[in-house]
């Protein structure tokens, strides 16, 4: 799976050139009919009732400016976004091979009323790192940070990946704050979250004691950057595979999800208890009983004891779930499904996560499915009697508005939506879009 970062430049679709490609690959195969459910999918309520419009802010080319945005995006006070592409760049990146090992952009307004682009940093897969999978976030002073998949330690056959940070002030310079070292953790896959007093916190697909992933922070210091292993997943009931970063309560405990369980492709949702020391505690394990398997989304927390998610398989309609944990008596959690995904029409295969706004409805993106099986932007709100409704806001056509959406949207404060799609757009390397409703 990890050798599959590097793959020969134009032979394969974009989406299938993202570091877990062989992830996607199964997904593929799931989503061609090779799934588990037992019945035809029913037809989608409201497939033909989107009534949003797309524009497309920026198409990539696979240049300088990058290749393959599968990140989300993050807006400055000023109105910029940043991210990463993970493609593109330095065209003599990526080995033999090349097709260039990622950047770090920004889009800017401009006076013509588009946007504009602007490589930050670019990445060579050397000590800098490369081929990040997930976008920035962005400190008070604009400075940026995030995590790139490889490079770094030689510890690892394609590099253990790092943490980086791109300063602002000095010309977007890139710092390296940390360098793992497989026994810390490997392929850092998830955006940072960072805490007020400064430290950050996320995850590594592999590595750590068990090499089954890890839960990791980094704390700023006078003599640098400290690294701690929170927790190392065994593999077994505790899951592995974390693809997705965390969040945190009031407490500071942090919350989260594995792609995997026990060996085998279910996943879980967890809980790291801050106390003396980290304690790992599993909320809910998925299992193919049409609740939903294999998050690689991570937990969105809209109340005070419930938790909101997707998973990309599975489901009563075999095609990924979007689902509600609850806390219930003696701290048991229970899960809902909000919606299923896989029938005609509609979306399939919810690798993003999901975001709220004030009134509580959700919003997310899947990669396939959809009225063109190029992905959707759809909402998801809440009924009475606790039911929720979908409305698909928009259905990728696979041509110049982009396909494959594989990252969380961003939410503005006038309700337009921001994301990127990693194929597609006018030259076929994704886009940048905005879906206003």
């Amino acid at each position: 799976m990890r050798a599959a970062i590097v793959v020969v430049k134009h032979t394969v679709s974009m989406v299938q050139r993202i570091a877990l490609a062989g992830v996607v690959a199964a997904l593929i195969a799931g989503c061609a009919g090779n799934g588990t459910s037992p019945s035809p999918p029913r037809a989608a309520e409201n497939a033909a009732g989107a009534r949003a419009t797309e524009t497309v802010l920026y198409s990539f080319t696979d240049g300088t400016d990058g290749g393959g945005p599968n990140g989300g995006l993050v807006f400055d006070s000023s109105g910029n976004a940043f991210g990463t592409t993970h493609f593109g760049g330095n065209d003599s990146c990526g080995g033999s091979v090349g097709g260039g090992c990622g950047v770090v952009f920004e889009l800017s307004p401009n006076k013509s009323g588009g946007w504009s682009e602007t490589p930050l940093y670019t990445f060579d897969d050397g000590s800098d790192g490369g081929f990040p999978n997930a976008g920035v976030i962005l400190d008070k002073n604009g400075n940026a940070f995030g995590t790139a998949s490889t490079g770094g330690s030689t510890q690892c056959s394609i590099g253990c990946g790092l943490v980086y940070e791109l300063s602002k002030s000095s010309g977007w310079t890139e710092s390296v704050l940390h360098s793992f070292i497989q026994s810390d953790g490997e392929f850092p896959n998830a955006v940072l979250l960072r805490s007020k007093s400064g430290t950050l916190y996320s995850t590594t697909w592999y590595g750590g004691s068990s090499g089954n992933g890890t839960v990791f922070s980094l704390t700023p210091g006078s003599s640098g950057w400290t690294e701690h292993v929170l927790y190392s997943f065994a593999g077994t009931t505790d899951g592995s595979a974390p693809a997705a970063g965390v969040i945190a309560d009031r407490a500071g405990n942090l919350y989260g999800t594995t792609y995997k369980y026990d060996g085998d492709n279910d996943g879980v949702a967890y809980e790291l208890q801050k106390k003396p020391a980290w304690k790992d505690r599993v909320l809910y394990t998925f299992t193919n009983n049409g609740g939903g398997e294999n998050p690689y989304a991570g937990l969105v927390m809209t109340a005070k004891g419930t938790f909101y998610g997707t998973a990309i398989e599975s489901g009563p309609d075999d095609g990924g779930v979007a689902y509600e944990l609850v806390r219930g008596k003696a701290h048991a959690w229970k899960e809902t499904v909000l919606h299923a995904f896989g029938a005609t029409g509609d979306g399939n295969a919810p690798y993003g996560g999901l975001i709220a706004d004030k009134s509580g409805n959700l919003f997310g993106t899947t990669v396939f499915g959809g009225a063109n099986n190029a992905g959707i932007v759809y909402e998801l709100s809440p009924t009475h009697g606790g039911q929720w409704k979908e409305r698909i806001l928009y259905s990728f056509t696979g041509g110049t508005d982009g396909q494959y959406p594989t990252g969380s949207l961003t939410l503005d404060a006038s309700g337009k939506l921001y994301g990127a799609t990693s194929d597609g757009g006018k030259n076929g390397y994704g886009v940048v879009f905005e879906v206003t409703r």
